[in-house]
Formats: C-alpha cells, structure tokens, sequence
C-alpha cells in the first residue's frame, strides 16, 4: 500500500466529533461498568454529551 503523499486520504473524517463521541463512550463505560441492559447507558451518554455539549438527537 502506497501511503506516501496520499496523507489527506488517512486523515479522520469530523475528527473533533469523533473524539467526543467515542471518549464520551468510554466516560460512560468507566462510570457506570460493563453487563447492564442498553437503556442505563442510553441515559448516562445523554447526560456525557450534556457536558460535553455534543449536540445530538435521541
């Protein structure tokens, strides 16, 4: 795989949101653990966007 000046095509995307999102996820998994129903960290992600001021649609 030819990598060498195709660095644009290996940037990430909504970089910024991305990082958000997914140490949001992380925030949530770290609080609240693992092996619960999906609703408990349904609301706690609602609540890690609200202070990360993720905007989002639920």
């Amino acid at each position: 795989m030819d990598t060498h000046g195709h660095e644009s095509e290996n940037k990430l995307l909504l970089k910024d949101e991305v990082y958000q999102i997914v140490g949001s996820a992380i925030e949530v998994l770290n609080g609240i653990g693992h092996g619960l129903h999906e609703k408990p960290y349904e609301n706690a992600l609602v609540v890690e966007f609200g202070i990360r001021n993720v905007t989002f649609q639920q």
